[in-house]
């Protein structure tokens, strides 16, 4: 049996790999979560919930104590303003490294074969010279599991990095594919960068949320403030 450690925040793209990752037959799916000190603390409240539904085990990491870290973003400081359009205050500075070094350590010590994220190809897009999110290509992920086998011993079992911008899939394909095998699942993510009963839907993740259902073709259930 393969063993498979899913990193799911509870947003719509961790969710729908989640689906994906436990279509293949002969495997097992953990879900590991961080509380970081973000904002949307009712994402992991809904990965909780897929986890229940599927009798998957899942940990949460609290490290909300490296909050600090982080510096100044709209994801974690109470004293930026969560925007409607995307600027680069959005992005938490190498949230991705961060829990992949804690999730990659889990999985070698653990004896998992792969590491799993959300992350596709519309999050490494080039504007104006610049990824819209830098962790999320597959150029960093590629060396991250490099410099991973680099630190280990020969003779470990390595653990592959598999995330949805290796694979050659965007949003629109990701949700496509998952909401196939349990659309109910992915429209109870949780993409909003705000907390509360619903999801606000004016956000710049809202807003990608409700394009990537557009593009795929699928109604979206989803009930938003606006």
């Amino acid at each position: 049996m393969k063993k498979k450690l899913v990193i799911c925040s509870g947003g719509l793209d961790s969710i729908s790999m989640s689906i994906l990752a436990m279509k293949q037959e002969d495997c097992v799916v953990t879900l590991l979560s961080f509380d970081y000190g973000q904002k949307a603390k009712e994402e992991i409240n809904r990965v909780k919930a897929f986890a229940k539904k599927y009798n998957l085990q899942h940990i949460i990491q609290d490290i909300s104590s490296l909050k600090f870290i982080f510096g100044k973003n709209q994801l974690t400081d109470d004293n930026v303003n969560i925007q409607r359009d995307y600027n680069q205050s959005v992005v938490v500075p190498l949230r991705n490294a961060v829990f992949l070094q804690i999730a990659m350590v889990y999985a070698y010590t653990n004896g998992y074969d792969e590491v799993l994220l959300g992350s596709h190809l519309d999050d490494c897009e080039e504007v104006n010279g610049e990824r819209l999110f830098p962790d999320c290509s597959p150029e960093f992920f590629k060396s991250f599991e490099l410099a991973m086998d680099l630190g280990t011993f020969r003779k470990d079992k390595k653990v592959k990095i598999i995330t949805p911008s290796i694979l050659g899939m965007g949003k629109t394909d990701l949700i496509k594919r998952a909401c196939a095998i349990d659309s109910e699942s992915v429209f109870n993510s949780w993409s909003c960068y705000k907390d509360g009963g619903k999801q606000c839907g004016v956000c710049d993740s809202c807003k990608n949320r409700k394009n990537a259902f557009k593009n795929a073709g699928v109604v979206d259930n989803t009930i938003y403030e606006q």
